[in-house]
């Protein structure tokens, strides 16, 4: 991976996953550039750069719109969502994040509604309350189009996942559902829903939802998940049976053991602060949230699953190891099943590939396209 912060993995880890959702290493240089040699991390400094960046971009977008520039205005509108949100991960809870999360928001709806077809808000009813989510439209489809809903990973946001997968989906006939779940976005955000080790729960509420859609094919629904959402999104098909066919973009087989280690080496290939993992999972401590998290495993789930299942994984990925993807494609009960892992030449080794994502990207869209 390119390390932009020779001393610091986790912000090379961040800013690997900003170009990877669309950002510009040029202009994110232009702000980042003096933290590059810091000793220790400065997380006001980060913060403040990261919205730096993203106010330039915005500034520049609402310019792009008075000189009658609407699509550069969009692709900059894009790209201040995604500077705002790439520093707000980082950030701990507080007003600093909640500032950075609404910027970035707003310059994400002000994209959404200049798009040649703009992005649909959807939003699901749950047990865990409203799901928010942004329905990417199919392109070129008469009748009711396969869709695939698009699960975040740990504390990803559906905004940065729009960034991932744009028009891939779309540009293949099927429409891409990308949203909010309990743990991520605006549930844990605004309304501090945590995250959950039963994703059926929400997977059924997304699905059953879908279904009341005439322009959506009730038998083609298929779902996928990044990072963290590689145990979401198998563990929800495992229990429900109207999903077709399900992705893991990053394979994981026990999040519990994963987050064991981190904290017990206080490893320096984190690719998220330790604070956050007590934020997302709703305890108090760390200790109640190392507790919590050690039930999301696939052990039990997995043999469940008899839909076509592929995981993509990342043969040098430091925050899940390869040999949890291994472990996960063997225990699933699926027949059509398929692991594929990049080396760094054919495509990114690292973490959801976010070193060289596209080849990822590209299969998980063809895989799709063949299995719905």
């Amino acid at each position: 991976m390119f390390n932009y912060f020779p001393k610091n993995y986790m912000w090379s880890s961040a800013l690997m996953l900003s170009i990877m959702a669309g950002g510009d290493l040029g202009q994110i240089d232009r702000h980042l550039v003096p933290l590059r040699e810091t000793e220790e991390a400065d997380t006001d400094a980060w913060t403040k750069a990261w919205d730096g960046a993203g106010a330039e971009q915005a500034e520049f977008a609402e310019e792009d719109l008075r000189r009658g520039l609407r699509r550069s205005a969009v692709n900059r509108f894009l790209r201040a969502s995604n500077y705002y949100l790439t520093g707000e991960r980082q950030t701990p809870p507080g007003p600093a994040k909640m500032n950075s999360y609404e910027r970035a928001r707003a310059a994400f709806t002000r994209a959404a509604e200049l798009m040649d077809r703009p992005l649909e808000r959807v939003e699901v009813e749950s047990p865990d309350g409203i799901l928010p989510g942004l329905l990417i439209p199919a392109r070129d489809v008469d009748g009711p189009a396969p869709v695939v809903i698009f699960y975040n990973g740990f504390d990803v946001t559906k905004e940065l996942l729009y960034g991932f997968i744009r028009d891939e989906f779309a540009d293949r006939g099927i429409a891409c559902l990308v949203i909010d779940t309990p743990g991520t976005g605006e549930p844990l955000r605004l309304r501090g829903v945590p995250s959950r080790p039963d994703y059926e729960v929400p997977t059924t509420a997304i699905v059953d939802h879908l279904l009341t859609r005439p322009d959506l094919d009730p038998v083609r629904i298929g779902l996928l998940g990044i990072s963290l959402g590689g145990y979401y999104a198998p563990r929800g098909a495992s229990f429900e049976p109207r999903v077709k066919a399900v992705a893991a973009w990053g394979g994981v087989w026990d999040y519990g053991a994963v987050w064991q280690h981190r904290w017990d080496t206080r490893s320096k290939h984190t690719p998220v602060p330790f604070w956050q993992l007590p934020w997302v999972m709703g305890t108090a401590t760390m200790a109640q949230a190392l507790e919590r998290v050690r039930q999301f495993t696939l052990a039990e789930a997995i043999p469940h699953l008899t839909q076509p299942l592929l995981i993509v994984h990342g043969a040098a990925d430091k925050g899940i190891p390869l040999s949890d993807a291994q472990q996960a494609i063997e225990a699933a009960g699926s027949v059509d099943k398929e692991l594929r892992v990049f080396d760094g030449v054919d495509g990114g080794e690292e973490h959801c590939n976010a070193d060289d994502p596209d080849p990822a990207r590209q299969l998980i869209a063809d895989w799709f396209a063949e299995h719905l």
